[in-house]
């Protein structure tokens, strides 16, 4: 039995986590857990954007927690506003392959945390990236968004004759999987805590690693915990 402890910065992927992700790893004896940055703990204000300094000290709280079970760390950030705090941003910024950038930026977070028993992840370039694996699942099971089938269908077709990977489409600020999707499904952004997750659960993770290789890399990294 593995603990694994997964660092979120909201609640959309603590929801994926729960929903999704658990259930996956759950069988292998691994069992996760989500965790929101805190990024005001007198406030008690958790998720969204913090800087690397907090996200470094959750994770560091969250290993002097007591339990009788291994225990594991792993994250869940998107690259797409990634603090610029993070070890070797800079650096990481200058590599034009974002399959290049992102491990360079896990590779030096792992290296600044120094502990084997964390796992970095770094989405690219959004968890909205996972929902583009097969967009039409936004509107089979989801009545409220059928209106949108014809702009919806158009961007999936876009989005796959342009980008070979789900996780290739892009981090401009006006074109970001989030960006493209509240253009087509104009209350997506209230919708998006239920319904990404539910879409995901759709989709299914087997197609999903199939299409998205960075994504696919660290589930087989989680699978292999036991």
């Amino acid at each position: 039995m593995v603990i694994l402890n997964i660092l979120v910065e909201g609640q959309t992927e603590a929801k994926f986590v729960k929903e999704v992700l658990k259930p996956h790893l759950n069988p292998q004896g691994i069992y996760p857990k989500p965790y929101l940055v805190t990024t005001d703990r007198s406030q008690n204000i958790c998720g969204g954007s913090a800087n690397y300094a907090k996200i470094k000290n959750e994770i560091n709280r969250l290993w002097r927690e007591k339990n009788s079970q291994p225990v594991m760390l792993t994250t869940m950030f998107d690259l797409y506003g990634l603090p610029t705090g993070f070890p070797n941003f800079d650096q990481a910024n200058k590599l034009s392959d974002p399959y290049l950038k992102v491990k360079y930026l896990e590779d030096s977070f792992a290296g600044d945390i120094d502990d084997h028993r964390f796992i970095p992840y770094i989405q690219l370039h959004e968890f909205e990236a996972l929902i583009f694996t097969d967009l039409r699942e936004t509107y089979i099971d989801f009545p409220q968004n059928d209106q949108y089938k014809k702009d919806i269908d158009r961007l999936f077709v876009e989005c796959n004759r342009k980008y070979p990977s789900p996780e290739l489409i892009n981090e401009n600020i006006a074109t970001t999987p989030s960006k493209r999707l509240e253009k087509v499904i104009p209350n997506y952004k209230k919708l998006k805590t239920s319904l990404a997750t539910q879409v995901i659960a759709k989709i299914g993770l087997v197609k999903i690693r199939e299409k998205c290789p960075h994504f696919d890399r660290w589930v087989t990294q989680l699978e292999g915990l036991t």
